[in-house]
């Protein structure tokens, strides 16, 4: 195994999340002293309408934070849609509805950026590069791609389900975010994002020699995770209902 992949393997530790925690911590009194440091991604995917669950969970916190200054992306996730579906749904009234359910909760589009993937084709360009990036043994050791394999039942996977991770990191990246909300289950991802970060400033070099073309990004409060990413809990979750409605 290499050291990247037994970074990947271990992200979701013990130790990892106590080191998450403390870099939360850490971040949540600098923003206080400065907000304009940073950037912050968060978002959902337009499944269905957002719920009290979803408030309390997530978006009364976004909210918090474009309050206390901070540069607040928050991403309608359309295209992670179709990576485990074979249809979409009503998909263009489910972007409109979400975007109503986060004005209707407070998030200001005067302070805060929302969008979607599919009118950012640069978002979605940067998979190419990234792709060559990543190694076929580091998608199958990602906790959530593990989990949906499992949750197949037998079932091919698809090629988008399996380059998910590089998928989301292309979305953290993209935004050039230095604080994402994560839980325990969504660190491999994060850890996938500045993996890739640090690859692509040593294949490709940097514009400005002492700034990293994509800044690394870091955990903040695991109480306010994202939405957008799926994890190993949704899928095997996801699994138990396709099981319980045959």
């Amino acid at each position: 195994m290499t050291r990247s992949e037994d970074a990947l393997e271990t992200a979701t530790s013990d130790a990892s999340l106590a080191r998450s925690k403390a870099r939360s911590a850490e971040i949540d009194l600098a923003i206080d002293q400065d907000p304009s440091r940073f950037r912050i991604l968060t978002g959902d995917r337009p499944t269905g309408h957002l719920h009290l669950g979803h408030y309390f969970g997530t978006l009364r916190n976004r909210v918090l934070l474009q309050n206390r200054g901070v540069e607040t992306w928050v991403l309608v996730a359309d295209y992670q849609v179709i990576t485990d579906r074979d249809g979409v749904g009503p998909i263009r009234e489910r972007v409109l509805g979400l975007v109503a359910d986060y004005l209707a909760a407070g998030i200001d589009p005067e302070r805060s950026t929302i969008f979607n993937h599919s009118a950012v084709p640069a978002l979605n360009q940067l998979m190419l590069p990234f792709l060559s990036l990543v190694t076929e043994s580091e998608l199958h050791r990602n906790p959530t791609v593990k989990a949906e394999l499992e949750a197949t039942e037998g079932r091919a996977m698809t090629g988008l389900m399996l380059t998910y991770p590089v998928h989301q990191a292309a979305d953290i990246l993209f935004c050039k975010a230095n604080i994402v909300p994560v839980g325990q289950d969504q660190l491999p991802h994060l850890e996938q994002a500045r993996l890739i970060a640090q690859r692509f400033d040593k294949r490709y070099g940097r514009a400005t020699p002492e700034r990293p073309v994509f800044p690394a990004p870091r955990p903040s409060s695991p109480r306010s995770r994202c939405c957008w990413a799926r994890t190993a809990r949704r899928c095997r979750s996801r699994a138990a209902t396709r099981s319980n409605c045959v």
